[in-house]
């Protein structure tokens, strides 16, 4: 069995003399003495137990010196390309920030937190997805999605880890111009049924069973992803839907809403945070995103 071990040192010795085409020129390109180049080659010839380069002006090659150096140029190719990657990687070159916010996390804080980011990473790339919330936590379930960003669920998935950020209260909201609003407050219960409520995500009654509870006390659910566009059928008394209060106090188009109180679903509490997978090798680029958030005044902002 060989048990010959070659250094990368010797390796690139060997390699610079094949490129250079001599001992002293190689040895002025190492900064070293045009000996040390020789002893260095010597004892590689010594070590392998054969002639890698018949010496004479010009230098050329043996059949094993010709295979040493197709060797050499693939290690220390290598060596530079990994030597570069981590270079790119430790500056953000190399790295993807890849996350799927909910709509009103992107509404509220997202230009926000990309810009803080991006100042900070400028050379990263970025996939950034704006989708409901139960198709965040699905994506990174399935590790589709590095980080997600959004509001938990009563109980998160034992698979997840969680990094809470801040606290909401999402409510319960119709126009106030809608032709049924008065027989709404005054008999929520009976009248809740005439008007549409429209959801960023609807799921099957089999998946989340707590579903069909709250379908029962609504007539007709529409499944509109989009929050701009539910708010904006709100504004125009088409239904209603559920907003943060952050987002009835920050965007426009809610200056009108009415919160509807009094009913047991009226007011949903809710924790908002990043979660990704456990055991999960975070990137770069998903690291220095949390370290951001976990930074980042959430109470102070999204707010007018």
């Amino acid at each position: 069995m060989i048990s010959t071990h070659l250094e990368t040192q010797e390796i690139r010795v060997f390699k610079t003399v094949c490129d250079t085409g001599g001992f002293k020129t190689a040895a002025d390109k190492l900064y070293v003495t045009q000996s040390a180049v020789s002893q260095a080659i010597a004892n590689l010839e010594r070590k392998l137990g054969t002639l890698l380069i018949e010496r004479g002006k010009p230098i050329a090659l043996t059949e094993s010196g010709q295979r040493l150096q197709q060797y050499a140029d693939l290690v220390l190719q290598e060596e530079h390309d990994v030597l570069t990657d981590i270079a790119d990687i430790r500056q953000g070159v190399a790295s993807t920030l890849q996350i799927a916010m909910s709509g009103s996390v992107s509404q509220l804080f997202g230009n926000e937190l990309l810009e803080d980011y991006c100042d900070s990473n400028p050379l990263t790339r970025l996939k950034v997805d704006v989708m409901p919330s139960r198709k965040i936590i699905q994506g990174v379930m399935a590790d589709t999605l590095e980080l997600g960003f959004g509001p938990f669920q009563h109980q998160m998935p034992a698979l997840l880890e969680t990094v809470p950020l801040f606290r909401e209260s999402r409510k319960l909201v119709i126009n106030r111009s809608h032709p049924r609003l008065g027989r709404l407050l005054e008999d929520p219960e009976n009248c809740i049924q005439e008007i549409p409520l429209m959801v960023s995500h609807l799921e099957d009654p089999d998946v989340r069973p707590a579903i069909e509870k709250l379908r029962n006390e609504f007539g007709t659910i529409w499944e509109i992803s989009n929050l701009s566009l539910r708010l904006n059928m709100v504004s125009k008394n088409i239904g209603m839907c559920y907003v943060d209060e952050r987002v009835l106090k920050a965007n426009t188009l809610c200056a009108d809403f009415v919160p509807l109180t009094g009913l047991a679903f009226s007011d949903v509490e809710l924790t908002f945070g990043l979660y990704y997978r456990k055991r999960r090798t975070l990137s770069t680029g998903a690291r220095q995103f949390i370290d951001i958030c976990q930074s980042f005044s959430f109470d102070n902002r999204g707010e007018t």
